[in-house]
């Protein structure tokens, strides 16, 4: 049997405790979307690639290994799912409430932590978030943790929404 770092359940226990973390739709639920962008931030919205494209960049890999598996394809459709699997890199464990996901918005990236958590599920060291409504174009979204020994991950993840 496998023991998860107490690390790990007690950022999860505070998160949920603090009304960070949905606990999640039940089994058949309708999930509801969210605005993952303000008004004020659609309205800045532009396209940040050339279209049908998903990639995943790494910038740093020190830390944890991030995975990300949703959202997952090359030309989406608005609402979008995201799931987000973190496991430990050499043994060390997994920090997440350090957790933090950026979405770039022109030049600059805006950090969509808080309302991505308010509509996600932490199960150990995944995040599951759904219906995440978006415009149609090219986003990117970038992903950072550390670990117990303050080492860092960063990810970027592109993908295209047609509605």
């Amino acid at each position: 049997m496998t023991r998860r770092p107490v690390r790990i359940v007690v950022a999860a226990a505070v998160a949920l405790a603090l009304g960070m973390v949905a606990p999640g739709p039940r089994a058949g639920a309708q999930t509801p979307s969210f605005a993952l962008l303000t008004p004020e931030e659609q309205m800045q919205y532009e396209s940040v690639g050339s279209g049908a494209v998903r990639s995943i960049a790494i910038q740093s890999n020190a830390g944890p290994q991030i995975q990300i598996a949703a959202p997952q394809g090359f030309t989406l459709r608005s609402p979008v799912d995201f799931d987000i699997r973190v496991s430990p890199r050499d043994g060390v464990a997994v920090d997440m409430s350090t957790l933090r996901i950026d979405y770039r918005l022109g030049p600059a990236w805006v950090n969509v932590t808080n309302r991505i958590m308010r509509h996600a599920a932490i199960a150990g060291a995944r995040l599951r978030a759904r219906g995440a409504e978006l415009p149609q174009g090219d986003h990117a979204l970038r992903v950072s943790i550390r670990d117990a020994q303050q080492r860092v991950t960063q990810a970027t993840v592109r993908f295209t929404v047609a509605n």
